[in-house]
This record gives C-alpha cells, sequence and structure tokens, in this order.
C-alpha cells in the first residue's frame, strides 16, 4: 500500500465555513496546517460565560441507558481504545453502573512480566559497571539496552493490560509527578517509579504524595540526593509546592527555601535502592513552611502541603484537565475537592465524582480533548483487537508522535492538547493510520521465533551505539538481546503480506459483523464507536471494510476525544 502524501494546507473535504468560522483560534491554526479540530458551536466549550457551578445530576439522567454514544465517550476519555463488543456491553448500563463497572476493573499491579533486570539493586549495578575502562563501556551498552526494554515493557503493558484504565492513571500521574531517564539513567528506577504510581495511582493521594517525595528516581532527577545541609538544593522543594502539590501563587519564595533545607541529606543506600537519611547532612535546624514551624523533616513539609485548601483542589484541576476539557471550571473543582477531602483523600472516590458529574457529560464538553500520540496508537491498536501488535513497532511509532515514555520534555510533563498537533506530526499520525496500520494488522497475526531480532542495519549487532538510529533514543526494535524478543518482529515481506491479508481481511468481518445488517445502521454504529463528533468528511459505505473503516479513522474528527 503505497503511501500518498496529504497536502498540509488542504480543509477537508465537506468542511464548511461556518464550521470553520465556529473555531476557536488555536484550532484554526491547526486547520490551516491541515488538521480540522472541529468544535461544533454547540460542542464548544464557552470560555466568556461565567461558569454557574452547578454540577448536580439529576435522576432522570443516571438512570437512563448510556448507549453506545455514552460509552464511547466514557470509555474514549479514560481507558485506550475499546472493542465494539465491549462498548456495546457498557452502552446497556446506566451512567452510575457503567462508572461503577469502570472503575471496578483498576488494579495494582503489572499483568507484563518484568524484565530480567527488574530486581537489580544499585549494588548490582555498580558491580556491572566495574572499575576499568572496558567493563563501563560495556555496562553503558547494557543500561542502554535495559532502558530500551523498559520502554517496551511498558508499550506492551498499555496494548494488552486487562485495566487500560489502570494504564491511564499511571500515565496522568507520569506526567504530573515527572521524572526523565535521559537523566536518571536507572531502567531499575524507573520501573520502580512506574510500578509505584500503578500500585498508589488510584489510591490514597497522601500515601502517593508522600512516596513521591521519597521515590529513588525522584531523588535522582530533581538533585535530592545532592541536596547537603551546606548547600540544600531547591530543586523538589519547588516543584513540590509549584507543580505537584499546590499550584502557582499558593506559595512564597521563602516556603521553597525553606522546605529545600527540610529535603537536604538523603542519598540512596545501595544496599536496597531506597532513600535514607544520613543525619550529619541533614539540616534539623528550625523552619518555617506553609506556616508550620519546627525542625521540619521531608514528612513534615509534605504533611504541610497537604494541609493547604489548595492541594485538593490542585488536584482535582488534574483531574479535570485529564478527562473533562482544556478549561476548568473552579466553582465545580471546589465541590470536588471538599468531596475528595471527605474521601479521606481516596483516588478513586475522586474519578468517580469527576466521571458521575454533569461536567464530564456535557455535551458541550465531548471532542473537546485531543488525542496523545499514546492515546492514538494504543486506542487504535486496543479498538481494533490488535493486541498481538509488536511493542517495539508501537513505541516507535508513538515516539515519532512526539510523546518519548519515561522522556516527558520537562519537569512540567507533555504540554498536551493542541500541542501535540504540528505539521510533522499530523502527517505521521496520518501516515500510521493510513499505511503503517495495515503492517500492524498483518504483524499481529504472525507468529515469531524466540531469539528474532530485526535485520536492518546495523554494523555490529554488538554494540547498538554503531547504529546513530539507536542513539540517544534507543530503538528497542532494533536492540540485539533484548529478553522481550517477541516485540521484535523483522518487516512484512511481501509473501507475508500476500499471505496474511486474507486473515486480517476475515478479523475486520468479524468485526464489522458486530455492527449489524442495516447498511445505514452499520455506518451509524462505526461513527459512534470511534468518533466522539459528527464527522467532518462524508463517510461512504465502500466496497470493502478496509475503505470503511479507513474513511472513519481519516477523519479529522478521530483525533479527538
Amino acid at each position: 500500500m503505497k503511501y500518498k502524501k496529504p497536502d498540509p494546507f488542504a480543509v477537508a473535504p465537506g468542511t464548511s465555513i461556518e464550521q470553520i468560522n465556529t473555531l476557536r483560534t488555536p484550532a484554526k491554526l491547526i486547520l490551516a496546517l491541515g488538521f480540522v479540530l472541529l468544535f461544533a458551536s454547540g460542542f464548544v466549550p464557552n470560555q466568556d460565560e461565567p461558569s454557574s457551578g452547578a454540577d448536580t445530576t439529576a435522576p432522570a439522567q443516571t438512570e437512563a441507558v448510556i448507549g453506545l454514544d455514552g460509552a464511547a465517550h466514557l470509555l474514549g476519555r479514560t481507558t485506550f481504545g475499546t472493542p465494539l463488543e465491549q462498548l456495546q456491553q457498557y452502552g446497556s448500563l446506566t451512567r452510575t453502573e457503567a462508572v461503577q463497572k469502570l472503575v471496578a476493573t483498576l488494579v495494582t499491579e503489572s499483568v507484563t512480566p518484568l524484565p530480567q533486570w527488574a530486581p537489580m539493586l544499585p549494588s548490582d549495578v555498580a558491580k556491572k559497571r566495574g572499575k576499568t575502562e572496558e567493563t563501563r563501556k560495556a555496562f553503558q551498552r547494557e543500561s542502554r539496552r535495559w532502558q530500551a526494554e523498559l520502554r517496551t515493557w511498558w508499550t506492551r503493558e498499555l496494548i494488552s493490560s486487562p485495566s487500560p484504565l489502570t494504564e491511564r492513571l499511571v500515565l496522568m500521574w507520569h506526567g504530573h509527578f515527572t521524572s526523565e531517564m535521559r537523566k536518571v539513567r536507572s531502567a531499575q528506577a524507573m520501573l520502580r517509579q512506574n510500578q509505584m504510581f500503578r500500585r498508589l495511582g488510584s489510591g490514597d493521594f497522601r500515601k502517593l504524595l508522600h512516596e513521591v517525595a521519597r521515590d529513588p528516581a525522584m531523588a535522582i532527577y530533581l538533585d535530592t540526593r545532592r541536596s547537603t545541609r551546606e548547600k540544600p538544593n531547591e530543586n523538589f522543594a519547588r516543584e513540590l509546592l509549584e507543580l505537584y502539590g499546590l499550584g502557582e501563587g499558593n506559595y512564597t519564595e521563602d516556603d521553597v527555601k525553606e522546605a529545600a533545607r527540610a529535603f537536604s541529606g538523603y542519598r540512596i543506600d545501595a544496599r536496597t535502592g531506597s532513600l535514607k537519611m544520613i543525619r550529619r547532612r541533614h539540616d534539623s535546624g528550625e523552619k518555617t513552611v506553609l506556616g508550620t514551624t519546627g525542625p521540619l523533616g521531608a514528612k513534615d513539609v509534605v504533611d504541610a502541603v497537604l494541609a493547604q485548601p489548595a492541594c485538593p483542589r490542585w488536584i482535582s484541576r488534574r483531574f479535570w484537565i485529564e478527562f473533562v476539557s482544556p478549561t476548568p471550571d473552579d466553582l465545580v473543582i471546589g465541590k470536588w475537592a471538599k468531596s475528595f477531602v471527605k474521601s479521606e483523600w481516596q483516588l478513586k472516590s475522586l474519578l468517580e465524582t469527576v466521571l458521575l458529574s454533569d461536567a464530564f457529560w456535557s455535551q458541550q464538553n465531548r471532542g473537546s480533548l485531543v488525542k496523545s500520540p499514546v492515546d492514538l496508537v494504543i486506542g487504535t491498536i486496543r479498538s481494533l483487537q490488535l493486541e498481538k501488535a509488536p511493542a517495539g513497532q508501537s513505541l516507535r511509532i508513538i515516539g515519532r508522535l512526539g510523546q518519548q515514555l519515561f522522556d516527558p520534555p520537562n519537569v512540567a510533563g507533555w504540554p498536551g492538547g493542541e500541542q501535540w498537533i504540528d505539521a510533522t506530526t499530523l502527517l505521521e499520525r496520518r501516515r500510521f493510520l493510513s499505511a503503517e496500520l495495515q503492517e500492524i494488522s498483518i504483524l499481529s497475526m504472525m507468529k515469531f521465533n524466540p531469539g528474532q531480532v530485526t535485520d536492518r542495519a546495523n554494523p555490529d549487532p554488538q554494540d547498538p551505539e554503531m547504529d546513530p538510529e539507536m542513539d540517544p533514543e534507543m530503538d528497542p526494535e532494533m536492540t540485539p538481546g533484548m529478553s522481550m524478543a517477541r516485540e521484535m518482529p523483522k518487516r512484512v515481506n511481501r509473501r507475508d503480506r500476500r499471505r496474511l491479508l486474507p486473515a486480517v481481511a476475515k478479523k475486520y468481518r468479524q468485526m464489522w459483523s458486530q455492527l449489524g445488517d442495516d447498511a445505514m445502521a452499520r455506518m451509524s454504529k462505526l461513527q459512534s464507536w470511534l468518533l466522539p463528533l459528527e464527522p467532518v468528511g462524508e463517510i461512504k459505505d465502500s466496497p470493502t471494510i478496509q475503505a470503511r473503516l479507513g474513511s472513519v479513522l481519516l477523519d479529522p474528527t478521530y483525533q479527538l476525544k
């Protein structure tokens, strides 16, 4: 299938002047690049009119079944793609029933087997590093392989997890409590942090925040391990107040300086991999942080953050932006925050509050969020039930679209929203949906030998540094010696393509049969399943199932949720 490069300045067929004029200015900019973020006038959140703050849910609304549209909205915002059969099951439930069923899927452990190096402690890693130049170089290559494996491991978990809602929260916390592999350079520490988000990400937020404050990856990333009594480092203290717990305007510079003193003297214990205090390096003097005075330590500062009214509002706001729209309603968020504290800071309770709110279900907010690269790639794979697709290839596509797992661009995480789209990523998104999706469909049907690795160019198969494409991002699909060899398929050749295309077609025919027999009803269900808004272009009942599906996937509204 030859990929035809789309015109980056083309307006999608069927887009009227009236539709273009309803777009906000940032969306018009995206439209000029050839991507229509279609917010019909009835769906655009109004930023000019003051909100009433009303967030009550009438019984008539919650007792009615949500239907296919409602199920697609609920699962589109909270998971990564949903097979049609599962969507239909949720569509037969009321709001309350659907939300309860969804929240009940939350888990605290991953299902993908951990990489072989996962149990290694810093002392084990130090032994591998050695003392000679030769052993250090060998260790650097192995460390990069571990990092590549970790990215592939999480991609596999995103594709195959029975609880995509759990992985949605893990990804959200990874962007909120950011650490970057580029700086941490420890696959073991980053895996430990990832597992922490999974274990605590839907539980007690107070415990999560305390664990983040003593997380080894965070201590490396924000230099807590280098902070001493003589030279307290302010990095973690500042981000704890500004990004993690309170938000701008709810603390002073003196609070940052005093909090930094409280976080001095911590090191990573090579025997356990945990953070420990070295008392002679810790500033045990009196400090005042957020109105609390005493010989404060790290735990005391976190407790002082949690005691501020701004903290539950800040986390409630984070949930609004993640699940509702880019334009938070402060009055509604204030009500959520009170409910959050009343629930003893249970994140699962906050999630239920958000998902049962009128704000979440409002037609005004539907299609108001832009899919991230993970949303687009993993969501498409899961929706089309391609769970056996190789994670290495999926990870590479996600990276090309601008989202490197374990490497957010900075301490504030991924900016998200309309910033996911530019001229380059737009072309890559269309390339994925129009060309690479067929290859992934074929690969999902293939069986791979345990030791199989890619045959793409690598001058020395034992030296990944020889391949410029593997450094610094380390393409896992090209990495030799990985224990997750199943994720490293060869390119699909013509023979495999001819052999497996009938199986792919059969899979899509089975999926198509779930839409019913009536042609018009089928297309309506297809749109409800995959699109959050009315399509921009005309969706035709094409001769082949792949063409019908492609016309929906390539509609600009498929980029929204």
